[in-house]
């Protein structure tokens, strides 16, 4: 026996030398031909060291285990990824491959490292090799090939092996001759650079197992199953430092702190819970305190006593990515420093810029998890955005921050300004532009100047949305910066202090609004003149936040004293003027006498639908005021008709989710009650109120109402009641200032 396998075993060897000296043209038709002849030599060594003499034990199956280092044992949050990796892997039909893909940090290497561990018994083989380039994979494999042929031969008679080291080449094909003829292997290919690089290698095996953990997010569906590995879950991140830290536990609010602010990265929660595990004295506030003050230095700190090199630390495991993202595409780093200058949170993509170089970058930056691309799912204004979002991991995000100059900074925040200001919409009191500067405002507030264009749009955006407490918090800051720039009584820090004082009173305080627009009419009049219309827009806003205040019969005066001004400075058909007519009507209903106003209104209806038309806001306003005006005196059947018809009108020129129009359904559904249909009314404001959650949100003010007046109707039709009230809500169509 041992004769004839010899005799093969010299055939074959002199087949495989004959061919490579033929010198064929196919270099990968040589290496196919050497495997073929390694693949045979493989099995008569195998043949040779098996034929033993009569009565010799077998020897134990081949064994061979070469792993980076023993798993983590803090090993937290995981457990459905190694379950889903687990039952991927499952099967002997051909060859079973899954990706584990993510950024770097996020644990990819850790779950495949654990898996190996808790599977080493399935396996007669597990290689662990890094396959960052095609270099890395033909070497790791070789020494695969060594590994193998030292296994094997060392199991002869006398323990020693029975030929030498191969050459590289020659144990790259070992290798695959060996694994093309076993099934019961692990192959894990740690951070691959390029997918295609494996496909030559995977299309020449027929069964085993290989995991692969990449950065690249793309370019895995023809050759393995994929496993995108998020972040860690809040609970788990806080499980996994409380873990690493140890006993005494710190408490849990100033872990589940330190977790976000480390975005629940597994690496760098692990940085951080073996620093202060490692360093006397340290507390997690402690570490809280450096990773503020000095970044830079924490984010590349290692535990004492762990200083080795090549330890992985935050600071440094994405500068191999980066370094290649460099060499492909220059853009895409400086957008990653662009990125660092906004906010932490979703950005809608425009803001990086409109041009085809932008747009591949993002797509090269996100195929390798340095960013997320998403497609903004329907928001709470009902709008739909067809622009993507780039999200930035907070810690990647932290770390290139720290990394930028005070100058490189600087200089970026200006482009991302512009960039910003131009992305954001025209209209920011258009309902259709709501869920975009929703989306931006987190950026307005971090990149933008408090006295710039932008700020304004947004606070303009907040103060429609219905957000009124943070337009009156940011235009506060708005003013002070122009208070400061360009002093108190500059035209523009006037006008900043005209629109804080109106936004202090939408936010609820009526009064100080009032009291602010006295105390700011004196002084517009000395520095503009009595009869400028900036002071007489003042003097409409004081007029209008009297009466808010409680004091209709004073904002009524205002109003009449204001009105002949008006028509002398700007003209009796001015817009303005007509505001004035509206408010005095209004004001005139409220201090008590209705007759009057109505006919006041019915004389300013003509015009206005003359002037502006009849379908402009401030007609419709009228028209609004109106029908509200016939219903408190005693008609509620005309002011019902009256809003029906309004509501038409509003649907078709505002859209049917506008305020306005949500507005005149408020008030149809309450004179519908108030004409006798208490159950149908009961029913409009049931159909308004999920509208009005939707579209202006759960605690916007006319959102509140509408529950009021919800409750209020079902008591009146008799099914009970949940609040507390027994008043009927209206919306008042009147919170016009300025003119």
């Amino acid at each position: 026996m041992l004769a004839v396998a010899a005799g093969l075993l010299a055939l074959g060897m002199v087949g495989f030398l004959i061919d490579a000296f033929g010198l064929p043209d196919d270099v990968l038709a040589l290496l196919d031909q050497r495997a073929s002849v390694i693949s045979m030599v493989v099995g008569l060594i195998g043949l040779i060291v098996q034929v033993r003499p009569p009565g010799r034990a077998p020897e134990p199956p081949l064994r061979v285990v070469e792993l980076p280092r023993p798993p983590a044992r803090h090993f937290i949050g995981r457990d459905h990824a190694l379950r889903q990796l687990t039952a991927a892997m499952r099967g002997e039909a051909g060859v079973i491959s899954q990706a584990i893909c993510g950024l770097g940090g996020i644990g990819k290497s850790e779950l495949a490292l654990q898996y190996a561990h808790a599977h080493r018994g399935d396996y007669e083989l597990i290689w662990w090799i890094p396959a960052e380039n095609a270099s890395q994979v033909r070497s790791g494999l070789a020494e695969l090939g060594r590994a193998l042929t030292a296994a094997v031969t060392s199991r002869g008679q006398d323990g020693t092996a029975s030929i030498a080291p191969l050459a590289e080449q020659d144990a790259f094909a070992y290798a695959l001759a060996w694994l093309a003829g076993r099934r019961r292997w692990l192959l894990i290919f740690d951070n691959v650079e390029d997918p295609h690089e494996l496909d030559p290698l995977l299309g020449r095996l027929e069964r085993g197992h290989v995991v692969i953990t990449s950065r690249r997010s793309t370019g895995w569906d023809a050759i393995s199953g994929q496993i995108l590995l998020p972040e860690l879950p809040p609970q788990e991140a806080v499980a996994l430092l409380a873990d690493l830290i140890g006993p005494p536990v710190p408490e849990r609010a100033h872990l589940e702190s330190l977790a976000d602010e480390l975005g629940f990265l597994p690496l760098a929660l692990v940085q951080a819970g073996g620093y202060i595990a490692e360093t006397p004295g340290m507390t997690v506030a402690d570490y809280r305190r450096l990773l503020a003050a000095v970044p830079s230095r924490m984010y590349a700190a290692s535990p004492p006593g762990q200083h080795q090199a090549g330890r992985p630390v935050i600071a440094r495991v994405w500068q191999v990515t980066r370094h290649t993202l460099a060499a492909r595409a220059p853009l895409t780093v400086e957008l990653l420093r662009l990125l660092a200058c906004y906010a932490p949170t979703d950005l809608p993509i425009n803001a990086l810029g409109t041009s085809m170089d932008v747009a591949e970058s993002v797509a090269l930056l996100a195929s390798y998890s340095m960013i997320t691309l998403i497609r903004p799912e329907q928001t709470r204004f009902g709008d739909t955005s067809e622009r993507p979002l780039v999200v930035m991991h907070r810690l990647v995000h932290a770390v290139i921050r720290a990394e930028l100059t005070d100058e490189h900074r600087h200089t970026l925040g200006e482009r991302a300004a512009h960039l910003l200001e131009a992305a954001l919409p025209t209209d920011p009191e258009n309902i259709g532009s709501w869920s975009l500067y929703a989306r931006f405002l987190p950026h307005v507030r971090t990149v933008l100047a408090p006295d710039s264009a932008g700020t304004l749009q947004a606070i303009r955006y907040l103060a429609a949305s219905g957000d009124l407490r943070t337009a009156h918090a940011w235009q506060r800051d708005r003013h002070a910066a122009l208070h400061a720039a360009l002093g108190p009584e500059h035209p523009g820090t006037l006008a900043a202090r005209h629109d804080l004082a109106r936004y202090r009173g939408r936010a609820g305080d009526a009064g100080a609004a009032r009291d602010e627009f006295a105390a700011l009419l004196p002084l517009q009049e000395r520095i503009h003149g009595p009869d400028h219309p900036r002071v007489l827009a003042t003097r409409h806003a004081h007029a209008l936040w009297t009466g808010q205040a409680g004091d209709p019969t004073a904002a009524r005066d205002g109003a009449a004293a204001l009105l002949p001004i008006r028509e002398r400075v700007l003209g009796p058909e001015h817009p303005d003027t007509l505001g004035t007519r509206h408010d005095l009507a209004y004001w005139t209903g409220q201090a008590g006498d209705l007759e009057a106003a109505r006919d006041q209104l019915l004389a300013l209806l003509p015009i206005s639908e003359r002037v502006l038309g009849p379908e402009h806001p401030q007609t419709l306003g009228s028209r609004h005021v109106l029908a509200v005006l016939l219903g408190r005196l005693g008609d509620a059947p005309a002011a019902r008709e009256q809003f029906a018809a309004l509501i038409r009108v509003h649907e078709r020129v505002q859209g049917p989710d506008h305020p306005t129009t949500l507005n005149a359904r408020h008030e149809l559904a309450r004179w519908t009650g108030e004409a006798g249909d208490a159950a149908s009314a009961r029913d409009q404001f049931a159909a308004l109120l999920p509208v009005r959650r939707r579209v202006q949100g759960p605690d916007h003010p006319d959102t509140l109402i509408a529950c009021d007046a919800l409750a209020y109707w079902k008591r009146r039709a008799g099914l009970g009641a949940s609040t507390l009230t027994d008043r009927i809500p209206f919306r008042r169509q009147h919170n016009r200032e300025g003119g």
